[in-house]
C-alpha cells in the first residue's frame, strides 16, 4: 500500500516561501545537502509528516505529495498501465532511497520513494 510520506511545496522564491512557513507555522526550515534550492521543513512533533520547500526550477506544480512504494519499477509500470506517465529518471539519494516522479491521469505530479533498505518484491 502506498502511504503519503512527504510533501514538497514548490515556490518561485523558495527562501521567501520558507520565511512564510517559519513565521506562520513555526516550521524549522534548513537547507538540504543537495540539491541547491531545496529546503527541508520539519513541521513539528506528533502526528503528521514533514516536507520540503523547493525552487520551481525543479518542478512547476505548486505542491507534490510523496508516496512510499515497495518496488519503484513495478509502481512505474503499474502507473503506465493505469494511464499515468513516468516523469524523469530514477535517482538514488544516499540514505534516503530511490526516487522518481509519475503524473496521474489528471496530470497531477506525484513523487515515489523506495527506501534504500527496501527490497523489490
Amino acid at each position: 500500500m502506498g502511504r503519503i510520506i512527504h510533501v514538497e511545496i514548490v515556490a518561485e522564491d523558495h527562501d521567501r516561501a520558507a520565511k512564510f512557513y517559519r513565521e506562520v507555522f513555526s516550521w524549522e526550515v534548513t537547507p538540504a545537502p543537495v540539491p541547491d534550492g531545496y529546503l527541508l521543513a520539519a513541521t513539528g512533533p506528533g502526528e503528521g509528516i514533514d516536507g520540503a520547500i523547493m525552487s520551481s526550477r525543479y518542478q512547476s506544480q505548486p505542491t507534490i505529495a510523496w508516496i512510499e512504494v515497495d518496488n519503484l519499477e513495478a509502481t512505474l509500470a503499474a502507473a503506465r498501465a493505469a494511464g499515468g506517465t513516468p516523469v524523469g529518471e530514477i535517482q538514488e539519494l544516499p540514505g534516503v532511497g530511490r526516487l522518481s516522479y509519475v503524473r496521474d491521469t489528471e496530470g497531477v505530479l506525484v513523487g515515489l520513494r523506495q527506501r534504500s533498505s527496501a527490497r523489490p518484491r
